[in-house]
C-alpha cells in the first residue's frame, strides 16, 4: 500500500501571513487517487530545513508532494533543497527554457535572468509544464519513491495536481482504489458524548475508519471507507452509517454537506412552511444564517432584533409586566417573543431567543450564557429550551443561534 506525505513550503505559512489552503487540495485528490497521506509538514524558505523534511518524508513514504518555493526569487528554494536531499546536481531543461521565454514573449514581458532558475531540475526529473505561470514543477522518481513539486500558487497547483501529478502517481503505484468520506454533521451534543456513545464503533470499525471533528457549536462525525471503486467504498460506509445514527439520533442533521441553515430551509420547503425570527442576545445572527442560503425568501418572513426591552414590548407585543416579572432573559419572555415574531409576520413559525451573552450581565440565578430558546406554532402550540451555554461573548452567540436554527428545524420535521 502506497504511501505520501505532504509538503508545504513558505515562511509566510509560518508566520500566519498566508492561510495554507493547498494541503487540503493535495489530500482530497490523493484521496480520491486511493494514495494514503500519513503526514503534512510545513517549512520556511530555508534550502537546509526544507532539504531536512524531504529527506525524513523520503524515509518514511513512498510519494512525497511538496507546494511553493519554485519563484524565481533568491528565497524560492525547493528546487535546490530536492537535489541537495536527493543527490541530484540542478541541470537546466533546454525545453523548459525555450517554454519559459515563450511564456513571456506571449505575455509581452521581458525575462528577467532570474527567471532562469525555474528551467533548472535535479537530474532525471521530469518537469511538469504550467500553462498559468512561469513555474513549472517536476517530478522526480528514485526506484520505489517519487517527490512531486509544484508551485504554490492555487491557480497554477490546481491544474498541476489534477492533470500531470495525480495521473504520475496512479501510473506509479498502480493505484485502483479510492477513499471515500461521508460527514455526519450534528449539532446539540458534545464532541466527548459522540465518543460516549460510539466509542465502541472506533476500535471496532477500521475500514470505514470513524472520525469525529469539532467546530463551534457542531461536531462532524467522519466514515472514511477505502475501497476497489467509489461505489464500493460507498456501499461499506452505507453499512455503518444505520449504526452511528441509531447510537446518535436526532442530533445529525445533514450527511449530503448541506450546513444546517440549508437543511432548516429544505425542511421548511418539503412543507410549505414559513418562519420569522425575534432576537435578542444574539442580535440579527440568526436572520443572517437564514438568508445565507439563495431563495431563502421562500420561506423566510423577515426578522425583529428586539435587544432593548421596549422593542421587545413596542415590536413583538412583548407585555411589559412580563418583563417585570420574569425578566427578559426568561421562558415566559421567549414565548411571547416567539409568538409576536409569528404574528408580525404571519408565518408558520415564529422562532425567537433571549440570553445573556456576556460577558457582564450575568447573575447566580441567570449566568453568563443562559439562553431561552421558543419555537411558535400557527396551531397555537409554543415550544421553549433552556441551554446554557459555554464560552466568551462570540461563542455564545454562534452556539445559540446553531442552537435555535437546530430547534426549529426539529419542529420543522416533527
Amino acid at each position: 500500500m502506497a504511501s505520501a506525505e505532504i509538503i508545504t513550503i513558505g515562511t509566510e505559512l509560518l508566520l500566519g501571513q498566508l492561510v495554507d489552503t493547498n494541503t487540503s487540495v493535495i489530500a482530497n485528490a490523493l484521496a480520491e487517487a486511493g494514495l494514503d497521506v500519513f503526514r503534512q509538514t510545513s517549512v520556511g524558505d530555508n534550502e537546509q530545513r526544507i532539504a531536512q523534511a524531504v529527506s525524513e518524508a523520503l524515509a518514511r513514504s513512498d510519494a512525497v508532494i511538496c507546494a511553493g518555493g519554485l519563484g524565481p526569487t533568491v528565497d524560492d528554494l525547493t528546487r535546490e533543497a530536492v537535489a541537495a536531499a536527493t543527490g541530484r546536481p540542478l541541470e537546466t531543461n533546454p525545453a523548459a527554457l525555450a517554454d519559459l521565454q515563450a511564456w513571456f514573449a506571449r505575455v509581452g514581458r521581458s525575462m528577467s535572468e532570474n527567471n532562469k532558475r525555474q528551467a533548472a531540475f535535479p537530474r532525471g526529473a521530469t518537469v511538469l509544464e504550467n500553462p498559468h505561470g512561469t513555474a513549472p514543477g517536476f517530478a522526480l522518481e528514485l526506484a520505489s519513491k517519487v517527490v512531486v513539486t509544484m508551485p504554490g500558487p492555487p491557480r497554477e497547483l490546481e491544474p498541476m495536481l489534477r492533470n500531470h501529478a495525480v495521473p504520475l502517481l496512479k501510473k506509479k503505484y498502480e493505484l485502483n482504489a479510492t477513499i471515500v468520506t461521508r460527514v455526519l454533521r450534528t449539532i446539540g451534543i458534545s464532541e466527548s458524548e459522540i465518543d460516549r456513545l460510539i466509542q465502541d464503533l472506533f476500535r471496532s470499525s477500521a475500514n470505514p475508519s470513524i472520525a469525529v471533528l469539532a467546530h463551534v457549536g457542531e461536531v462532524d462525525v467522519k466514515l472514511t471507507a477505502k475501497a476497489e471503486s467509489r461505489r464500493a467504498a460507498l456501499a461499506l460506509i452505507d453499512a455503518l452509517e444505520p449504526v452511528v445514527r441509531e447510537r446518535l439520533g436526532d442530533c445529525i442533521f445533514s450527511a449530503n454537506g448541506r450546513t444546517l441553515p440549508q437543511t432548516l430551509g429544505a425542511a421548511l420547503r418539503e412543507r410549505g412552511w414559513t418562519i420569522a425570527t425575534a432576537e435578542s442576545c444574539t442580535g440579527g445572527l440568526i436572520g443572517a444564517m437564514i438568508t445565507t442560503v439563495p431563495g431563502s425568501s421562500d420561506y423566510y418572513g423577515g426578522g425583529v432584533i428586539a435587544y432593548a426591552n421596549q422593542a421587545k414590548t413596542d415590536l413583538l407585543d412583548v407585555a411589559p409586566e412580563l418583563i417585570e416579572q420574569h425578566g427578559a432573559v426568561s421562558e415566559e419572555v421567549a414565548m411571547a417573543m416567539a409568538i409576536g415574531a409569528r404574528e408580525s409576520f404571519q408565518t408558520t413559525l415564529g422562532l425567537s431567543i433571549t440570553g445573556v451573552a456576556g460577558p457582564g450581565g450575568g447573575s447566580a440565578a441567570k449566568p453568563v450564557g443562559l439562553v431561552f430558546i421558543s419555537v411558535a406554532h400557527r396551531d397555537g402550540t409554543v415550544e421553549v429550551q433552556r441551554r446554557h451555554i459555554p464560552g466568551g461573548r462570540e461563542a455564545v452567540q454562534q452556539r445559540a443561534a446553531l442552537l435555535a436554527l437546530m430547534f426549529a428545524w426539529q419542529a420543522a420535521r416533527a
